[in-house]
């Protein structure tokens, strides 16, 4: 499997990552004193408390996309690996972050971090999650489970209007979405979701499965997609 990856972006966002905690933390020291010494700033001292906080949630919200072993960007090419030359993993190179070009046409990939137990109830329509500490968990800035299946409707809207603007007219590429859990302790009951949802050593099997379902592209497709993306066509 070919990738092709912005690293600029990756680079970016991982250094907002890892500073954001030392300013977070200049912050509240900033604050502390004033409150002390300069009790007449007292609205300028809970401002900053304020935004001290603000960093230390995003450094937490960013560090779990981008730092460490389990970066998204490091754990969705590791749970494709292997998948073979007819397939180009995109990342941070579209509008959404993880765009998987296959014979059939794309996979919008939508990556989650939760572990523990994730449950979808069909009856009523929901999503559940449940984990040792998620309330401090989400405190302290991971993303709530929310709703997954809208998500993905939504990336795959976006990218699909995204790529309108760069094929020919009334050309349209085929494309679907998979719900991706890359904690290697998450535990799944959701085959009633309404979107498939899979634990990173599921993924490639079920692309590969999957493939056998989906038209290939013709030629003039393929072709077409690749100059839209503006990348080389792979050997597929």
């Amino acid at each position: 499997m070919r990738q092709i990856v912005n690293e600029k972006h990756i680079e970016r966002q991982s250094k907002i990552g890892k500073n954001a905690p030392l300013a977070g933390m200049g912050l509240l020291i900033i604050a502390t004193v004033l409150m002390f010494q300069r009790p007449d700033l007292i609205a300028l001292s809970m401002l900053l408390v304020w935004v001290g906080f603000v960093a230390s949630i995003l450094s937490n919200y960013l560090g779990e996309r981008y730092l460490g072993p389990a970066a998204h960007h490091n754990k969705v090419p590791e749970s494709l690996k292997g998948l073979g030359n007819r397939y180009t993993l995109l990342v941070y190179q579209t509008p959404v972050p993880f765009v998987l070009i296959g014979p059939g046409g794309l996979t919008v990939i939508i990556v989650s971090s939760q572990g523990g137990r994730v449950t979808y109830d069909e009856e009523k329509g929901r999503w559940h999650h449940e984990q040792k500490m998620g309330m401090l968990r989400r405190f302290m800035g991971q993303e709530g489970l929310g709703q997954p299946h809208r998500i993905a409707a939504s990336e795959v809207s976006a990218l699909q209007a995204w790529l309108a603007k760069r094929l020919p007219e009334g050309m349209e590429i085929p494309t679907r979405a998979v719900l991706l859990f890359v904690h290697p302790d998450v535990y799944l009951e959701a085959d009633d979701a309404p979107i498939t949802a899979l634990r990173g050593s599921e993924i490639k099997r079920w692309v590969r499965d999957s493939a056998n379902r989906r038209d290939r592209l013709a030629d003039a497709q393929r072709s077409a997609l690749y100059a839209a993306l503006e990348i080389e066509e792979d050997a597929g």
